[in-house]
């Protein structure tokens, strides 16, 4: 991958880094064929209001690259969340969350095919920040990974390009669908604006925008998304996320506010501000805590208390 593209594609790439500091290790390097593994263990004490509980996850992942030529590269990827014995659900204790294969060049981009993030994903990539809470604009616009995929990014000039199809998902009752972002990055500012049209066998199309910017000085990160969705006869959503973090050595502050609408049913569906600090006791053990102040009406505030090990 290009400099210019791993600038293109920098909000997602905080995203990753906010959440963790995962550090792959190379099992295997030779003849241009590579292999890492990465991973973490998690601890999180939460409070939803009514119940204070203790939740064990681990994540699991493997990273592949073979040199095919001077030009491009056959990449592999697959990472499973794995919750621990009475964290989860019973039918979801080891779950995928990205498993594709493809190819990736010095000057074309990016092309894959599997399960992962739509390319919708990186319009609203730029607040998804947070370690424990978040993502509340996005609740019924956009569905996180999905299976089934074929998926192109790149960067030219500054300008980046991403485009994915997913192929009919009996489960979800979706017949196709094509997401599209454009985005701009310039010195420290990214701009970026995303589409995506779900059409399904047995209700509406669904249609899903967002438009997103960020900025960033020395250790101080500002974001703001706009994202909605529509679709007859079911749901019309349209929300904000705001969003900042400021770094002091190992230290890191960060808040937000979230406010999302179903102006269909004239119901607001979220209403939140959350706040968050973080600690990087080495370059492996992370700790945080996070707290929601939920302002809907009859909902309680929440609060977590995470230490996690990466490696």
């Amino acid at each position: 991958m290009t400099m210019t593209m791993k600038k293109a594609i920098l909000p997602a790439m905080i995203t990753a880094l906010l959440a963790t500091s995962v550090q792959a290790a190379t099992v295997y390097d030779a003849d241009g064929t590579s292999a890492d593994v990465y991973g973490r263990m998690q601890f999180d004490i939460k409070d939803d209001g009514a119940d204070t509980n203790g939740v064990g996850t681990a994540r699991l992942g493997f990273k592949g690259t073979s040199v095919i030529n001077a030009d491009v590269s056959a990449i592999a990827k697959g990472e499973w969340q794995v919750e621990a014995e009475n964290s989860g659900d019973n039918d979801e204790e080891f779950k995928v969350r990205h498993l594709y294969a493809g190819f990736e060049t010095a000057e074309m981009g990016t092309l894959i095919f599997g399960q992962t993030d739509t390319a919708f994903y990186q319009a609203v990539a730029a607040t998804d920040l947070y370690n424990s809470y978040g993502y509340g604009a996005f609740g019924g616009v956009e569905d996180g990974r999905q299976e089934g995929q074929i998926i192109y990014s790149g960067e030219f000039s500054g300008v980046y390009v991403g485009a994915s199809y997913q192929f009919q998902d009996e489960t979800q009752s979706l017949d196709d669908s094509y997401a599209l972002t454009l985005g701009y990055s310039i010195a420290d500012v990214s701009v970026y604006g995303g589409y995506h049209l779900q059409e399904f066998t047995n209700a509406e199309d669904k249609k899903n925008y967002a438009l997103s910017a960020s900025y960033t000085l020395d250790d101080l990160y500002l974001a703001a998304v706009y994202a909605g969705s529509d679709q007859d006869g079911v749901a019309t959503y349209k929300g904000y996320d705001l969003f900042a973090s400021y770094a002091i050595d190992a230290a890191k502050v960060y808040g937000g506010y979230t406010f999302q609408e179903d102006t269909e049913a004239d119901a607001d569906t979220f209403d939140a501000i959350t706040l968050g600090a973080q600690y990087a006791l080495n370059s492996n053990m992370l700790a945080w805590i996070e707290y929601q102040a939920d302002m809907l009406k009859g909902n309680d505030d929440i609060w977590t208390v995470a230490i996690q090990y990466n490696f």
